[in-house]
């Protein structure tokens, strides 16, 4: 069975998309943060050998994500790395 839109209920569909992966993305991005936050990860730079939580930069409001647990997953669009 086929079914035809009118544009106003096209463009209604649509912005309900828009809105369900917006939703999506800050709830994905919550959950990066808390676990960049909270995970302790091994720094390979550092001389004490104890792991400690990296912190997100947007909670830390400066930083890198060079070690960052979640990095590959973070939907975050402005990611900074170290030189």
């Amino acid at each position: 069975m086929q079914y035809i839109l009118t544009e106003s209920e096209y463009a209604s569909l649509v912005k309900a998309n828009e809105r369900f992966l917006e939703e999506q993305k800050s709830i994905l991005q919550d959950l990066c943060t808390k676990v960049c936050d909270n995970l302790p990860v091994n720094r390979s730079w550092s001389e004490s050998k104890k792991k400690e939580p990296w912190g997100c930069m947007l909670t830390q409001k400066c930083g890198y994500c060079d070690q960052c647990p979640v990095q590959d997953v973070c939907p975050y669009e402005y990611k900074e790395w170290s030189k």
